[in-house]
């Protein structure tokens, strides 16, 4: 089924898939966007969107007050640069903000458009934070990251000025609120992964946004909880909590739903051929729209970092995921053994097992991927019928300071003659 840049199938019906088993190429791998020429030494993550007039757009976060280190930094800002080329260039990048932002230096903002329903509505998220800390530049208590949401719709031929802007406060779906990617189901239902702590102190767990009125409303529906404090590596100490967190949802061919998460700290290891040191993905499903899930099981897939929101369902059925290299070296055949990368990850068994489908442990420059940093959470855009790009940040510590740029593969998706 063919699909817009945002994902968002074009149709009513899931296409049954092939019996044949389709081909993954990596045809080039290359620079999706690097800024240092302009100043930006550090291009965290971002939103990609493609514009009612056809421009591509690129929001990312920048630092004005540090070097990138870490997500939750207060300084950091939206930035956006336009491309009329499909990305082949771009312009200058401008800061995006709002009067409700009153101060650069203690507060942190981000906003864009994320999601284009087939009614032809775009949806907007941003969070806004202000300092909590009486000194240094992130929170202090990282057990609970307590962002505002921000969130809006605009209907098709509405001016984005006209659009009201609402805030989801903590508490409003959980006290830590992570909405990221997603899809739209044929019956029209709007599903979105969402991740944070519901309760300060507890674990993370990982859910679903659903909306059964093109974003009018929303509701939360858990996937996957432990409650149990004894999975962290730290269960005594004040910070950062275990459980589950990024989810990447696929749309299988027999019409479930699959999301596969990732386990923090203890929560994953164990598994067969894991080690001490190792994070792993779990398996839900929803036989029901995304009403209810089967309990979170490990999968034989060690990683972290994945595909945000949406992985691809291939035409015969499989399903294919990016994630990084962790420590493990009992799972891979890595081409060299020493160096971590990017593994494009594929699933015959609607996600339960997992095989290496493609390993890139260098970049375009053969610069190796030296740490499992380098090759950050990615996203797939659909280039033509069977061409599609896998953007992904790429985490350079050997650079000083240090550098984030993004960089994409080119993938063509085929079926054996």
């Amino acid at each position: 089924m063919k699909k817009n840049a945002e994902g968002v199938e074009k149709g009513s019906d899931i296409q049954a898939p092939d019996r044949r088993r389709s081909t993954v190429a990596v045809e080039d791998v290359g620079v999706f966007l690097d800024l240092r020429d302009q100043g930006f030494k550090d291009v965290i993550g971002g939103g990609l969107f493609t514009e009612d007039n056809g421009d591509l757009t690129f929001r990312f976060g920048h630092s004005l007050i540090a070097d990138y280190v870490e997500d939750d930094w207060v300084g950091t800002h939206v930035h956006l640069v336009r491309s009329k080329d499909g990305g082949k260039t771009w312009s200058a990048p401008e800061l995006v903000t709002m009067p409700r932002v009153k101060d650069l230096q203690k507060e942190s903002f981000f906003w864009g458009p994320f999601f284009r329903t087939r009614a032809g509505t775009v949806l907007y998220t941003g969070l806004h934070q202000v300092l909590d800390a009486k000194e240094g530049t992130r929170q202090q208590d990282l057990s609970m990251r307590a962002y505002m949401v921000l969130y809006a719709r605009r209907e098709k031929g509405q001016a984005e000025s006209a659009m009201k802007i609402v805030e989801w406060p903590p508490g409003t779906f959980l006290a830590e609120q992570w909405l990221e990617g997603g899809f739209q189901l044929p019956s029209g239902r709007l599903i979105f992964t969402m991740w944070g702590i519901a309760q300060r102190g507890e674990n993370w767990r990982c859910g679903v946004l659903i909306s059964d009125d093109d974003g009018k409303t929303w509701r939360f529906n858990t996937v996957g909880y432990e409650a149990d404090l004894s999975i962290r590596d730290n269960p005594t100490v004040k910070g950062y909590p275990a459980g589950f967190n990024e989810q990447t949802l696929f749309l299988t061919g027999d019409g479930a739903i699959v999301s596969i998460i990732r386990g923090r700290e203890k929560l994953g290891r164990g598994v067969p051929g894991g080690g001490n040191a190792d994070t792993w993905f779990f398996r839900s499903e929803s036989r029901d729209d995304g009403e209810t899930w089967s309990k979170p099981e490990p999968t034989n897939l060690p990683g972290t970092g994945a595909t945000i929101g949406r992985g691809l369902t291939l035409p015969d059925g499989s399903l294919l995921i990016g994630c990084r290299i962790p420590y493990s070296r009992t799972y891979y055949d890595l081409p060299e053994k020493d160096l971590y990368g990017l593994n494009l990850a594929r699933s015959f068994d609607n996600g339960k097992t997992w095989t290496p489908e493609q390993i890139i442990q260098r970049d375009h420059e053969k610069n190796p991927f030296t740490t499992h940093h380098c090759a950050m959470n990615g996203l797939f855009r659909q280039l033509t019928g069977d061409q599609y790009e896998y953007i992904f940040g790429f985490f350079g510590h050997a650079y000083q300071p240090k550098l984030q740029r993004m960089l994409r593969l080119k993938l063509r998706v085929g079926q054996p003659e």
